[in-house]
């Protein structure tokens, strides 16, 4: 059977209309989750909106960072001014030179800033210009809800609790014994166009070359913002906690996260009181491994590869009639895609 052909058991309601909606159902509360902070709620709310409109092409970059520039220097005060906003229609990751002029903030490349690359450097400058694309095909009528991919995720990156990258929604339906079950794994997207890289008013997300959307710690500042901005509700909050009573040494191993050693998890140090999120496992993909999710599917559900290259695995499924994208609509274009 070919990548074009849907196996016949598969119901209806595993298509992206049924998906889109279990991603909706178990989004959180934005209003209740920026009210934790100490940032402003309404100003938080009303950025990651717009955010969204830019990747939805209402809205250009540089008239998002005019309108809330007051607004995010009178909050974020220097975290805000010492960086670039960033730009996901500029190809150089931030805004124009000429937009910026009359901000508050530096100009340069966002990639410059989160990787800490050196001064007049950017990314493609730095590379071989031959990154690939990752990208990630899920197949529904393949995913049989076993939840390895959760499972394997939070042991190869050892997330604390209430921080699960990849999470598996669920929905049955009808009556038994006409009854069907639809599983959609939801790690992050990915997106090309990220709301969430717009919104930061701090430049901690930025997007790589190949495609990954990446968070620097040190820049993290906490606000949430992201986190409401992002269509997926695929960002989490961390607040410190460990497993320390459910296995021993709880805490104090070191996550692998972005390749950096930060040691054992204490108070006040990165990544706590940070947004975390899945990057694909980008320290595996560096090793030439696949992301755990995708190594330990029991269904081979998953399918990891670059989105440029037109003899992967990926590129020939992700161009499929049974291929689509989660939230289209938002315009994202999410660099994970789904068969029905």
């Amino acid at each position: 059977m070919s990548a074009d052909e849907p196996l016949p058991s598969v119901p209806e309601a595993s298509g992206r209309a049924a998906a889109d909606e279990m991603v909706d159902v178990e989004a959180t509360d934005p209003r209740a989750e920026l009210e934790k902070t100490s940032y402003r709620t309404d100003l938080g709310l009303e950025m990651a909106e717009d955010a969204r409109r830019v990747s939805r092409g209402e809205l250009s970059s540089e008239a998002y960072w005019e309108q809330y520039d007051a607004d995010a220097a009178a909050e974020f005060g220097d975290d805000y001014r010492e960086t670039p906003n960033p730009a996901v229609d500029s190809a150089t990751g931030t805004i124009a030179e000429s937009a910026a002029d009359s901000l508050s903030c530096a100009v340069g490349s966002m990639a410059s800033v989160a990787e800490g690359l050196a001064e007049g450097e950017t990314a493609d400058e730095n590379g071989d210009g031959d990154d690939p694309t990752w990208g990630m095909v899920i197949d529904l009528q393949k995913c049989i809800g076993c939840e390895s991919c959760t499972v394997a995720c939070k042991a190869e990156n050892r997330t604390p609790p209430g921080v699960s990258y990849n999470v598996v929604l669920e929905r049955e339906e009808g009556e038994y014994p006409n009854v069907t079950r639809t599983n959609v794994p939801r790690p992050c997207m990915q997106c090309e166009k990220p709301p969430c890289v717009q919104v930061c008013p701090v430049s901690a997300t930025y997007k790589m070359d190949n495609g990954v959307v990446n968070i620097d710690y040190d820049r993290c500042i906490g606000c949430r913002y992201c986190m409401v901005a992002c269509p997926y509700d695929a960002r989490y909050f961390d607040f410190g906690e460990n497993y320390d009573g459910e296995f021993e040494e709880g805490g104090e191993v070191t996550s692998p996260e972005y390749g950096m050693d930060r040691g054992p998890r204490e108070d006040g140090e990165s990544p706590i009181g940070n947004v975390r999120k899945c990057n694909f496992c980008h320290h595996r993909l560096e090793r030439g491994e696949e992301p755990a999710c995708v190594e330990t599917c029991v269904g081979d559900a998953r399918y990891m590869g670059d989105l440029e290259d037109a003899d992967s695995d990926v590129s020939e499924l992700a161009s499929s009639s049974r291929s689509f994208q989660l939230k289209e609509k938002e315009g994202t274009d999410p660099n994970v895609y789904y068969l029905k």
